[in-house]
Formats: C-alpha cells, structure tokens, sequence
C-alpha cells in the first residue's frame, strides 16, 4: 500500500494541500481572544441593602429563604452563604457537567419569586462568573471636558452613547459617572394615607407593572427548548401616569403624586488628573474578532472627537484588551517563529544537505495550518493558551519527519533504489515514531477529560492545540515525507556525498567516545545522571526564588479605603489631598480617581519615557510614592487590593469569587 502512495504525488499533494487550506479559512474564522471563554460551576446571589443592618437580621430575614429556593434546583453540590451590615451572598457550586446556563435561568426563576416576599430595602441579584465576563470588558473610554460633570454627562448620553452602541460587534455601552436622568414620583401623603397606599406597596404595585414580559421567540439547546422573554421598559411619562392603583375606584398613579423629571443622586465620582470625566465600558460580542473591532472602535472615536471639539469634549481611551491581546500574540508568534527557525537551523548544522532540509521544513506550516482546523472542529479558539501549546509542539513536530528522512537517505546511499529506499525506510521507523507520538499525546490526553474546572481551562486548551499538531506531523512524517523524499531521489541517478552526522566527524568522534563511555560505565552514568538531574532542579528554584515574581508593569492602582460611615463628599476630598501630593512624583503622567463612599481606587500611569527622567525602576517609584503617603493619616491607603472591600473581589463576595 505505501509503494502505491508514494507514487501518487498528486493524491499525497493535493491532500496536505486541502487540510492545509482547511487550516487558512478555520483561522479566519476563530475568534481571537486573550483567555478561553470557561463557564465556572458555580452561581453567585448577591443581597445587598442601602443601610446597614444587623447580619442576624439579613440571614434570617433573607438569605435563609433564599438559600431555601435556591437548595431545590438540580445538581447542587454545596451552597456557601455570609452575612454582613450591608453586603451578604449565597454561592452555589455545581456538580462536574451541569448545564450552567440551564441552571442560571432556573436560579434566577427561584429568586423572582422569592423577592416580592422579603422586606423592604434588600438588593438581589443573581451573577454567573465566567471568563466570558472577564474577557468581554473590551475597553475602557474616558470622556473628558468642560462645564461641569453633569454637561459631559448630557452631552454623553445624547452624542455619545449611541454611536458607540452602533458598532457591530459591541453588546453594551456602560456610563458611569455624573447623574442619570431620572422619573421622580412625589407621593401625596395624605390622599395615600387615604386609600390605604403605603410608599413599599406602591413599590411593589411599580414593579409588577414592569415586570410584564413579552415573547421574542425560543432557542434549543441539547434537546431543551427556552422561551426567549424581554421586560419591558417604561419609555413614556404618560404610562407612568396612568398606571392603575386599585382597579375599583379606578385609582390612578398621577391620582396621589406628582411625577417630573429630575437627577439620580450621585453615587461616584470618576475624575483624571483632577479634571471630572464620564467613562464609557464597551463590553464585545464574545465572537466578535477582538483586533478588527478595536480598530472600528477607534475610528468612531476619532470621528467624535473631531466633532466634540467644539464643545471642549475629548474621548481618550484607558484601557483596551486587545492591545494587551495584540502584545501576547506577538510574542507568542515571535518565540514561535524563531523556534521553528532555531530547529531548522541545528538540521542544517547537523545534516548540511538542503533538499533535506528544505522537506523537513515544510513540516512545521503544514502542521501549524493544518491544525487550525481541528480547533475550529473542537470549538476552541485562538488564545494565549492554545498559541503556547503550538509553539511546544513545533519542537516535537519535526523529530518525526527527521527520522523517517534521516533513514531514507541512510538507505539511498546504500545504493538502493529510490522506491526500496522510500519504502523500506518508513517501514523501519514508523512503529517507533508511531509510538513515540502516542506516548507524547497520551501525557496530555488526561488534561481533556478532567473534570477540576481548573484544569480544564489549562489542559483542554494547550491539550488539543498539541495533540492535533502532533497528530498532523506523523501523517506528514508518514506520507507526505516519503513522497516528497522518493520524489527528489527518483530525479537523480544517485545519492552521493550525504552521510548524515559524519558531515561534521569531530562532532561525531565526540560523541562517539562518550558512547563508548557510558556504555562501559553504566552504574557511574546512572548516578552522574541523578546528579545532574538534582543540580538542575535546584539551580532552578534558586533562579526562581532571587528573580522577583512581580512583572514592572507602567500601570497600577493605589487603593484608598476611608473610615466605615464616611461619605462620598469626605472621600472626595481625601482623595483629592492624595492627588496633590501624586502629582509631586515627575514620572506620573495620568491620575484616574474612581471615588465611591468609604473607598477609592486611583489609577496611576507612568510617562513612556519615565526611566529617563530619574534613572528609576517602578520599585523606586513606588517607594517614592510611600515617602508622599507617610504620614498620610486621613485614610488607609496601599498598592495591595484591602481584603475588607467587597469591591474590588471577583464576584462580589467572600463565596466563589473569592477562591478564584
């Protein structure tokens, strides 16, 4: 059969040369993100009041019967739940292969119908974690200018907003800073009092009214069929007004209050380098290609600035994923490629034959674009972690090409013909290079059907990006190889001058003594072994303890945390007390102030060239930093994320957001 295969240099060609472009049109159509979208197994309910209350009181009065509620959905492993003055939680962990999705819908189901029954003043809302959230927060825009916070808050939400929510490829535009438009509704006490109407039923009377939901349309999922709702918003004063009281008067809205426009009470307080700004969350459709839409995203923003000029209003981006995305997969690529040059360079040294060379390198594309297409057919997508299981395995993917060349040639010289030698060669080496990619594959085989979540995010990404290069190699090595070898051979009459590592006989002698060596001494090559196995692992804990973990990065955040009780006002204005003695720090070039009550967070970054000015490191800033904030004594403040913050903690609480 291999003798048949060899000789249709079409089939082989036209074969590799369809999964090859396979591999190009599946890497178009992956999706290019910094970290795997994983749904972890486990839900988060998040109880929350506007005042403090005593945690006794929260636990019986509501997170009992909602941990009640929430007991009763399937596949539960554990609920963990706390209570606190004002911020409580239940997290729910899931059994290894539950329907994450289904079960998020059933849980919120369950806390619906548990809300309306607890007392007034509880906040609660359901949260699923995954890194699709992490992910998906795509940029960060700062809107800056004149006339105080509430213009550029006007001028956000009218100029703004909907250009930004136009572009494809973005879900959710997030405002936040300045006050929101709001409906205030003045309730008449006295005609109230009257029909019996207290301000919580008419609370709830708003709420069911809201509530109402209409039908879009369904979806299924593995033989499950959702019906798709949305709630419907007010959009008109008018509805407000007419809604109905009691039914048997009737007893209308606009009856017992006055509604009117007015301003939501200001909650936070976002400012840069001490001028008041609004900033603007884009969050991305997960499939949406990371790169391209940054760039439309860009161009919208150039658009708007040329038109905002005249209003003294700026937009300028803070934070964009997919330069940190572009960043990683350049160096990914990079190290590859100088990988897969590095490789082919040691076979020119070692074998300094061309034609050989040149049928080995063409391992390394075909294995590489090939196997974009099995992340396409396994859904995975174009990632750090699949990028860095692709450049471990260019090194492996060439052994098995080179040794199948390497014996081909060995037997060429050997004088037999182009066919014999083609043939023979394989068939001599394949079951070892067959059995020396299983025993590679197999390592990471396990890493696929974990089920730790962990692991499953590490080994199921890195574990098909290997396996499937590696797969796609030994079919190189096995039929591509060959056929392109008896092809090369079949040209020339013979194969003179080639004797693989006898081209560069001091090596060879070397090498040779040292066999010959080892072979005579096998308990001293044993221990000698051992011990540079020893040395090698401690010298590289020792290089891991001396090297500090902590990457320089220009970009880092001062955490501000204020006395329990203290208001907003009062941490504005410590935080602007801070912000003076920052701005005595020649290498800050940005301060944002992300000011809420009892807390801060002051986002500081350095100027490009900031080694230049003091010949510092970021160490020596930050120690020239603690110097300004010694004795600073109106609140705490450190680079560390303080524990006490629920703000700052991944999924809002001490439950699953705070192990990961």
């Amino acid at each position: 059969m291999l003798q048949k295969i060899i000789q249709r240099k079409t089939l082989i060609s036209m074969l590799f040369i369809g999964m090859t472009l396979l591999g190009i049109i599946s890497y178009d159509k992956l999706p290019l993100e910094l970290l795997p979208n994983t749904e972890l197994p486990f839900l988060v309910v998040q109880v929350s009041r506007f005042r403090n209350a005593d945690p006794q009181y929260t636990e019986r009065e509501a997170i009992i019967p909602l941990e009640g509620a929430s007991g009763s959905i399937p596949d539960i492993e554990k609920i963990e739940s706390y209570a606190d003055r004002r911020r409580s939680g239940i997290t729910v962990y899931f059994k290894s292969g539950a329907n994450m999705k289904y079960a998020y819908l059933r849980l919120q189901e369950k806390v619906d119908k548990i809300k309306p029954t607890l007392p007034e003043g509880f906040l609660v809302n359901v949260f699923k974690i995954d890194t699709e959230l992490l992910s998906n927060m795509f940029m960060n825009i700062q809107i800056r200018g004149s006339g105080g916070i509430d213009r550029i808050r006007y001028i956000t939400d009218k100029e703004i907003l909907e250009p930004l929510n136009a572009i494809d490829g973005v879900v959710n535009v997030e405002i936040f800073g300045g006050r929101e438009k709001t409906i205030e509704i003045i309730l008449d006490s006295e005609i109230a009092e009257s029909y019996g109407i207290t301000p919580g039923s008419l609370r709830g009377i708003l709420a069911r009214n809201n509530s109402f939901k209409r039908f879009t349309g369904y979806l299924e999922e593995s033989g499950l069929k959702y019906f798709v709702n949305v709630n419907a918003e007010y959009d008109d004063v008018n509805v407000l007004e007419n809604i109905v009281i009691k039914p048997e008067i009737p007893l209308l809205l606009t009856n017992i209050s006055a509604i009117r426009f007015g301003l939501k009470e200001e909650t936070s307080i976002s400012r840069v380098n001490g001028k008041e700004s609004v900033t603007a969350q884009i969050v991305r459709d997960n499939q949406a290609n990371i790169i391209a839409l940054a760039e439309e995203v860009n161009n919208v923003i150039d658009r708007l600035n040329k038109k905002l000029e005249s209003k003294d209003i700026t937009l300028v981006i803070e934070f964009d994923s997919s330069e940190i995305l572009k960043t990683n997969m350049d160096l990914i690529k990079e190290l590859a490629l100088i990988g897969g040059l590095l490789a082919v360079l040691i076979l020119w040294f070692f074998l300094r034959h061309f034609r050989l060379v040149s049928v080995i390198a063409l391992a390394i594309p075909i294995s590489v674009l090939t196997s974009f297409f099995f992340f396409y057919l396994f859904d995975i997508t174009l990632n750090s972690l699949t990028l860095v299981g692709m450049a471990l395995a260019i090194g492996m993917l060439l052994d098995n090409s080179v040794v199948v060349l390497e014996n081909i040639y060995r037997l060429a010289e050997k004088k037999k013909d182009p066919e014999t030698a083609a043939i023979q060669g394989t068939k001599e080496v394949w079951r070892s290079i067959f059995a020396a990619t299983l025993t590679t594959i197999t390592v990471f085989l396990p890493f696929i059907f974990a089920d730790n979540f962990m692991v499953q995010i590490l080994g199921y990404q890195i574990g098909v990006s290997i396996i499937s290069t590696l797969m796609v190699s030994l079919f190189v090595a096995l039929l591509l190889i060959p056929m392109v070898t008896y092809f090369f051979l079949s040209r020339k009459k013979s194969v003179t001058g080639y004797d693989g590592f006898n081209r560069n006989p001091y090596i060879s002698k070397v090498y040779f003594v040292f066999l010959k060596l080892t072979m005579r001494n096998p308990f001293t090559t044993i221990i000698l072994t051992i011990i540079v196995f020893f040395l090698s692992l401690l010298s590289t804990l020792a290089l891991s303890i001396n090297v500090s973990n902590e990457p320089e990065l220009k970009d880092f955040n001062l955490y501000v945390t204020m006395a329990a009780g203290s208001s907003l006002e009062m941490t504005d204005k410590t935080v602007a007390e801070l912000e003076e003695m920052l701005n005595k720090v020649p290498e800050i070039e940005d301060i944002i102030a992300q000011i809420y009550e009892e807390e801060a967070v002051l986002s500081l970054k350095l100027k490009d060239d900031f080694r230049k000015l003091e010949n510092h490191t970021i160490e020596d800033i930050k120690g020239s930093i603690n110097e300004h904030i010694d004795n600073f004594r109106s609140a705490e403040v450190s680079f560390e994320e303080p524990e006490s913050s629920s703000r700052y903690r991944t999924g809002g609480g001490r439950g699953g957001g705070g192990d990961m």
